[in-house]
């Protein structure tokens, strides 16, 4: 039987590059396409004004592998244009997806012309480079696409807007807007198998959009084991929210569930570590809420070290990648189902319905009140943690991929 040889295509940095390395560490990794980068091409020398411009500084950290950059074709000049020209537009939201949907498309378009080599297999971020994964099942490629959120995020986060209309812009019918570009789903029609990081992404796959059982596997997502070697020192009453603070992670629910705290336990700190807007910071609801605007990755673990519960009361992910850091970082996680998390209600933290600040308020006043609770769980969720490692991931995820059909 023929080995397996990958091309992978992916927009930025996602996982620091972990696929197209972990395929090239293991000899199955025959071309990587990508965006842009900060240490090859264009790329390269943009990232020289960092210093000058934080999107620069953001591109200076897309750092392909060594093991990978002999094998990568990156698209700069056409990442540039689409960049400059997404600054002069008009900023509404479905010409945004626009853009970016023929963007995506350019860059397949431009992919395909160096070839397919000798691949037998491609794969595809959640569609990116449509054009290109669309060629790839024509040439009779396997097509494994990875969903890394779930699909149904868009009803999911349509139907929150409607109901809290102010605090995010209102988006267009976002499927209609892809069949200017394609007949139907390209990302379900064209994908033979389907790696998800968790179980509701893999259950949204086969009860809502008709994707065989068979055809999907789990393979949880990992964390960088420095995170396990943090020394805690919580601080009682800090709960922590890490990641952007917008309708789709639940940041009002938390807010909620705040306002509710407030007045019986005042010695309550709720931290939001995370990019938020305007509209976002200003709800009065938020009152709360002590927003730290974006912390830097390098910094993230002063704020897993001082808290004293993580929250993450979202209605859509794929597996938050926070979750699996704030664990072994030995912090007690309370987080909903949606949450794609590897968390057991009741040993390393609760897991409470999806809108519901009043179970998420009582969630966080048992843990803060019980420490013996709170200490039992901050010790599971850092033995949990152990096993979700990025190289147990690698590991998973190589023998997933070798059970496939060559």
């Amino acid at each position: 039987m023929p080995a397996q040889r990958y091309i992978v295509a992916q927009v930025g940095a996602r996982r620091r590059y972990k696929v197209p390395a972990l395929l090239a560490s293991a000899g199955m990794l025959t071309r990587f396409y990508t965006d842009m980068c900060g240490n090859l091409g264009l790329g390269r020398l943009l990232a020289f004004g960092a210093p000058f411009c934080a999107d620069l500084v953001r591109l200076a950290g897309r750092q392909v592998p060594p093991s990978v950059t002999p094998l990568t074709r990156a698209f700069p000049l056409r990442t540039a244009c689409h960049l400059w020209r997404e600054r002069l537009s008009n900023g509404k939201s479905d010409e945004r997806f626009r853009a970016n949907l023929r963007w995506q498309c350019a860059l397949g378009r431009a992919a395909i012309r160096p070839g397919f080599f000798d691949a037998t297999h491609f794969y595809s971020m959640l569609g990116e480079f449509p054009t290109l994964m669309i060629a790839a099942k024509q040439r009779g490629l396997e097509v494994v696409s990875e969903v890394y959120i779930l699909l149904s995020t868009e009803r999911i986060l349509a139907e929150e807007r409607r109901r809290f209309a102010g605090w995010e812009s209102d988006h267009r019918d976002l499927a209609s807007i892809r069949r200017e570009f394609f007949a139907d789903d390209a990302l379900l029609t064209h994908s033979d198998f389907f790696v998800c990081p968790s179980e509701a992404v893999r259950n949204d796959l086969i009860l809502n959009h008709g994707v065989a059982a068979q055809t999907a596997a789990v393979i949880p997502y990992g964390m960088d084991p420095r995170f396990l070697e943090l020394r805690p020192k919580p601080r009682r009453g800090r709960v922590l929210f890490a990641g952007t603070a917008e309708l789709r992670k639940g940041i009002h629910y938390l807010a909620m569930a705040a306002e509710k705290l407030a007045g019986r336990k005042p010695s309550l700190d709720f931290i939001v570590a995370g990019n938020v807007s305007q509209a976002v910071a200003g709800q009065p609801v938020c009152r709360h809420l002590a927003f730290q605007g974006r912390v830097p990755y390098h910094r993230i673990h002063e704020e897993f070290q001082t808290a004293d519960v993580f929250v993450l009361p979202t209605l859509a992910e794929g597996s938050a990648e926070v979750i699996y850091e704030a664990l072994a970082a030995g912090l007690p996680v309370i987080t909903t189902q949606s949450a794609g998390s590897v968390v057991r209600d009741g040993i390393e933290g609760k897991i409470v319905p999806e809108r519901d600040p009043v179970a998420l308020a009582a969630a966080i006043d048992e843990l803060v009140e019980d420490r013996a609770m709170r200490n039992r769980m901050a010790v599971a969720a850092r033995e949990r943690a152990r096993n979700f490692t990025w190289d147990r991931y690698g590991e998973r995820l190589l023998f997933q991929l070798r059970s496939l059909p060559h």
